[in-house]
């Protein structure tokens, strides 16, 4: 195992506890990751059950190719590099007719933050790279550079939900005309010598909200999780069962209001009373979400944040 390789995976016996167990299933794991918690569901799962690892990174496949070799002879086990908004459509053109069991863990895995070279931390002086998929054009540094005022401050503004920006871009604007802004250092400067001393005196790091806002625009993160998740709700077999984990509100409000369609009755209207008839093809199997017990944080910090919810066919 590599520096950068090892991950932690998150709320794991909450994620255990939904996972089929008395019959041969078709398991997708949508956010293989580093096989953190593909390998503990495969040790759980019947023999004969089919699973799908799916991820944006090849670092993160070929990893996991490795690490899930010894379940090679009680699986039928197939990778796609795929983002999981295009997963579902591709498993069907592969013949898969649905999931018994869909996991998404969302977000950028640990061995992507902690390894310098992506560029997804502030912490490390790197290239403003920030790609999930390394084959991606945009980066952090093309936005940066080529964004115009605009649309940083909607990057800022509505993704990274930054209280205060403007001057952190018209900084930006200002720096490049002079030379391109090329690393994360170079841009936690930026936003350091722009924001007022209260907001660099609050809790937390002053590039963190800047940072998520430049993520989420380089990997497109909330158009893939609305549009992969309701992809993946509607491929589940009857009595097949979504997980999915989500690090913060604005992820979790998204996920909460996709359940609410599919798990909810339609309003009675006694003038269309057909609409009455019709239930929900979904229950939620969490009435609220799931986080994290205390010693969980106290072992991994990382955790913290971190929202489950689940989901049935019926």
């Amino acid at each position: 195992m590599t520096e950068f390789n090892y991950h932690n995976p998150v709320m794991l016996n909450e994620v255990l506890s939904f996972v089929p167990r008395e019959k041969k299933v078709t398991y997708i794991d949508m956010t293989l990751g580093r096989a953190g918690h593909s390998s503990k569901i495969l040790d759980i799962l019947k023999k004969g059950s089919i699973f799908y690892g799916v991820d944006r990174d090849e670092d993160a496949l070929d990893y996991s190719r490795k690490a899930l070799k010894p379940f090679e002879k009680k699986f039928q086990l197939n990778y796609l590099h795929s983002c999981f908004a295009s997963s579902v459509p591709l498993l069907k053109e592969m013949g898969v007719k649905g999931a018994d069991f869909i996991l998404f863990d969302i977000g950028v895995s640990s061995p992507q933050f902690d390894d310098p070279k992506r560029g997804f931390s502030y912490r490390y002086d790197a290239p403003l790279d920030m790609r999930m998929n390394q084959e991606d054009d945009l980066t952090a540094e093309k936005i940066i550079n080529t964004y115009s005022e605009r649309d940083l401050c909607r990057v800022f503004r509505d993704l990274g939900e930054c209280h205060i920006y403007y001057p952190v871009v018209k900084k930006i604007m200002r720096i490049r005309d002079e030379k391109p802004i090329k690393t994360t250092f170079e841009l936690v400067d930026i936003i350091k010598q722009s924001l007022p001393s209260h907001e660099l005196n609050e809790k937390g790091h002053p590039a963190k909200q800047f940072f998520l806002g430049l993520r989420y625009e380089v990997n497109q993160e909330i158009p893939q999780l609305k549009t992969g998740l309701e992809e993946a709700i509607k491929f589940l077999n009857p009595k097949g069962r979504l997980v999915i984990i989500s690090f913060n509100s604005e992820e979790d409000k998204i996920v909460k209001d996709l359940f609410k369609k599919y798990t909810r009755s339609p309003v009675s209207d006694k003038y269309h009373p057909i609409l009455n008839e019709k239930k929900p093809e979904f229950i939620p199997l969490t009435k609220k979400p799931l986080v994290p017990t205390e010693e969980e944080i106290a072992e991994n910090n990382r955790c913290k944040p971190s929202i489950l919810r689940a989901l049935e066919r019926k």
